[in-house]
């Protein structure tokens, strides 16, 4: 089953505060889901409307172009959760952080959400095609090899370190051939060497 959060049920606890418990506990009851990583404000389909556009980067992205993008990038997100619980035999709950809205938070308030999530919640992630070229994909890899976890490709198959290098190498290769600045995939390039 795929979970939607809705961000009336939880916000991220200020530094030195506990964090409150995930809404998503009442529904994993105790057991671990597995996380499908796909993109969503950064990634291949955001570099593409950047071509031509004189913006620099995704961040730059304005409406309608930044509405439609993440419009287009939840519904795929949605679309992978969906096969990859078909393709897991629909047993194990498919987390997405695609449809999750939170007001007012920041981009590292995101990603400190679903990296707490990831590192005691999940027990396998799945990355859709492209992930290499998300700024948050690459995170959650990183987060998902700190922790430990086992890393799939959208296909089901093994995605270890030393691929996923490769991978991220010739997406932030292609990145700067056009212009754009890699410096979050080449920043998250480096926990995934460490994380090895």
């Amino acid at each position: 089953m795929s979970i939607r959060l809705f961000s009336c049920w939880v916000r991220a606890a200020s530094p030195g505060v506990a964090q409150p418990p995930f809404f998503l506990d009442c529904v994993l009851n105790g057991e671990k889901g597995v996380y499908a990583s796909s993109e969503l404000t950064t990634g291949a389909r955001a570099y593409r409307l950047l071509d031509g556009s004189g913006r620099r980067s995704p961040g730059e992205l304005e409406d309608p172009h930044r509405s439609a993008l993440l419009k287009t990038n939840v519904e795929e997100a949605g679309r992978f959760a969906a096969r990859l619980r078909r393709q897991l035999g629909g047993g194990v709950p498919v987390i997405t952080p695609a449809p999750f809205d939170a007001p007012g938070w920041t981009q590292a308030e995101y990603l400190a959400y679903w990296e707490e999530l990831i590192r005691t919640r999940v027990k396998a992630v799945y990355f859709n095609d492209g992930w290499e070229y998300s700024n948050g994909c690459t995170f959650e890899y990183a987060v998902a090899r700190e922790a430990g976890l086992p890393t799939f490709t959208a296909d089901c198959r093994e995605l270890p370190p030393q691929v996923a290098v490769q991978m991220v190498e010739r997406a932030m290769a292609e990145v700067g051939a056009r212009g754009y600045s890699d410096a979050r995939l080449r920043l998250h390039l480096e926990r995934i060497r460490l994380a090895g």
